[in-house]
Order: C-alpha cells, then sequence, then structure tokens
C-alpha cells in the first residue's frame, strides 16, 4: 500500500470515528479552520499519526499554516519519510 493511500485511508478513518464527514475530495479538507478538533484532539491526530507511519512528526510541521488542509499535511508527513 502506498503512503498516500495509507494516510488517505488513515484520515478517513480518523475523522470519520469522531463525526466528521470527509468532502469526497479530503485533500482540500481544512480541519483547522473547521474547527473539528479541539486540543486534545489535535494532539490524539498527532500521536495516531505517528503510530501510522512510524515517524516522529515535528510540532512545526503541524503548526505550519499551510498544512492545514489534509492533503498539504499529507504530502508533508510523506516528505518526512
Amino acid at each position: 500500500m502506498s503512503e498516500q493511500i495509507k494516510l488517505e485511508t488513515f484520515f478517513i478513518d480518523f475523522f470519520t470515528q469522531r463525526g466528521v464527514v470527509l468532502p469526497e475530495c479530503w485533500q482540500e479538507f481544512n480541519f483547522i479552520a473547521a474547527g473539528v478538533l479541539d486540543s486534545f484532539e489535535l494532539l490524539t491526530l498527532i500521536m495516531a499519526l505517528e503510530n501510522e507511519v512510524g515517524l516522529h512528526i515535528p510540532a512545526d510541521v503541524i503548526a505550519d499554516p499551510k498544512n492545514a488542509t489534509l492533503g498539504m499535511l499529507a504530502n508533508s508527513i510523506a516528505e518526512l519519510g
């Protein structure tokens, strides 16, 4: 399974479990602007992503405004590996 497909499946599952329906083009979903995650859920997202991809995700990757959409965040995470 490619890293992009693995991340797509992860994001869809993660947000669905929290009652968030992602748009068909999930890559454009701005989860920061949508306000669907509180600070604890954001930490949960980071820890779950780290477990999923087996990498440490630096805080600056998450805090970077360009990574507010799931597609850009997925690209940044893929670049770490």
